[in-house]
């Protein structure tokens, strides 16, 4: 039960800081950190928890967007799915340059999934969406997963130790 409530709270927590960056950094500064947040309970905890973080991030996220609702839902739950996947061949547990080839198939795979759905459903230029979005968010992401990785794992090891 603590470590559901403690899952509540870290997606909730990082969802502010995602909406506080995006808006004092702009377009060019926007790390997806409940992503990394999902990668990172995958790593520790599991996929049951990934799973539940996966669809608590994405209904804030969708709460709070334009879109459809449950296109941020689905495209978590399913890299939460493809982390379990990938962790079995990219990561080995002592090696940084792992977790971030780790995190950036799952972030590529996470605006792959967002773009093909904006294209079935709607209109969306591609070539907009890599330079403007992509580009950003996988570079800023990988900039800061190591730093939010050894936080989280500090935070855990203080509160389950």
């Amino acid at each position: 039960m603590r470590k559901i409530i403690f899952t509540a709270l870290l997606v909730y927590l990082f969802f502010l800081m995602e909406f506080f960056l995006f808006n004092m950094g702009g377009r060019w500064f926007m790390p997806n950190l409940l992503l990394l947040l999902v990668i990172y309970l995958n790593l520790a905890f599991g996929i049951r928890y990934s799973i539940f973080a996966a669809a608590l991030a994405g209904i804030f996220k969708d709460s709070f967007s334009t879109e459809i609702f449950g296109f941020n839902i689905f495209a978590f739950i399913l890299c939460a799915y493809l982390t379990t996947v990938l962790k079995r061949y990219l990561h080995y547990v002592a090696s940084r340059r792992s977790r971030l080839l780790l995190v950036f198939c799952v972030a590529a795979i996470h605006f792959t999934i967002l773009l093909c759905l904006r294209l079935m459903f709607s209109r969306a230029d591609v070539l907009h969406s890599v330079q403007f979005v992509l580009v950003p968010e996988i570079l800023t992401t990988l900039a800061i997963a190591s730093f939010t990785f050894n936080q989280l794992k500090k935070c855990v090891l203080r509160l389950f130790a």
